[in-house]
């Protein structure tokens, strides 16, 4: 599947490459999209910001901020409540530096190139600096982090990174993730051989040393599903998953509610007021297809934002 790359949607003012550190490269930028228009009517409580964090393997080339662009044209198209109301205040897309990706087929990378030949914690040490700069800069008062494959890893890692005291975790409300990777040891073994062919179980390899180093006892420690209760981040969460995937196993899904539910959070919000929530959605479509298509995600945003907006109304 194919998207439009054009930026250029209507009722919205797109801002483009803002960097987000003193002296970025080329990749610490993010692209923000605003409404152009005052909202019909006054929100009673503080619009939500959308934070949007693409995959691609920590190293893709051809994934970057504008993989937003179906998700917010489908927000636009088939949400515009949210907007014209002024219930989502703005919506950023973040690029961050990549992994070294030297057999790509039409972009390889070089060697020097300093935006891609990082390797973990420098992924979520560049969307930590962006979310920073965004609520500093914006007064974000709350925000929603939307992250597919890597994007949402990245997203459950910000506490790798971050202080004690975070406006990062203060102003985070919900986290919309799609086929994240959780459990990274996981994600290597269940593509090895024998349980799939070599020539795969070697890109899967060469994904994973690429992000996060040779060092395989490294790998747990860096996955979300090792974290700590107080790690684990927002009021509500949804894991989102396809069974059409072909990339990213259910399992790590599977796993990372788990995890959830271990450390006290609830499946549902019927639980009793404060409760912190995390749920799975079912979703359809190929890894990819998800997010180039849109529709489902901006669906879980309208859904997902909705319900936190109803539950601080009713405070």
């Amino acid at each position: 599947m194919s998207y439009s790359r054009d930026p250029s949607i209507p009722g919205l003012k797109h801002l483009p490459s803002i960097p987000y550190k003193p002296h970025p490269t080329r990749l610490q930028t993010l692209d923000i999209w605003l409404p152009d228009h005052h909202p019909k009517s006054t929100p009673t409580t503080k619009p939500t910001w959308i934070i949007y964090v693409h995959g691609g393997a920590w190293r893709d080339p051809t994934q970057d901020s504008l993989c937003a662009i179906p998700t917010i044209r489908s927000l636009v198209e088939n949400h515009a409540n949210l907007l014209d109301e002024g219930h989502i205040e703005g919506i950023a897309s973040l690029n961050y530096r990549l992994s070294p990706y030297p057999s790509h087929s039409t972009d390889p990378s070089a060697p020097d190139d300093q935006d891609r030949n990082v390797c973990h914690p420098a992924h979520v040490q560049d969307v930590y600096a962006a979310l920073e700069f965004l609520i500093k800069e914006y007064k974000i008062e709350r925000w929603v982090g939307v992250g597919h494959s890597c994007g949402a890893t990245l997203l459950l890692q910000l506490p790798l990174v971050s202080g004690l005291s975070s406006v990062v975790q203060r102003t985070l409300e919900g986290l919309i993730l799609l086929a994240g990777i959780y459990d990274v040891p996981a994600f290597l073994g269940n593509h090895s051989v024998p349980g799939c062919p070599e020539n795969i179980a070697a890109i899967y390899r060469q994904i994973v040393e690429g992000a996060f180093g040779l060092e395989a006892r490294e790998y747990g420690k860096v996955s979300p599903v090792g974290m700590g209760k107080k790690d684990l981040w927002g009021r509500l969460v949804v894991l989102g998953y396809s069974v059409e995937d072909g990339l990213v196993e259910s399992q790590q899904r599977e796993t990372m509610l788990g995890k959830y539910l271990q450390e006290g959070w609830a499946r549902s919000e019927d639980t009793g007021e404060g409760a912190k929530v995390a749920e799975v959605k079912n979703i359809t479509m190929g890894h990819d297809e998800v997010w180039e298509d849109g529709g489902q995600v901006a669906s879980l945003i309208a859904e997902v934002t909705g319900r936190l907006r109803a539950k601080r109304e009713a405070l």
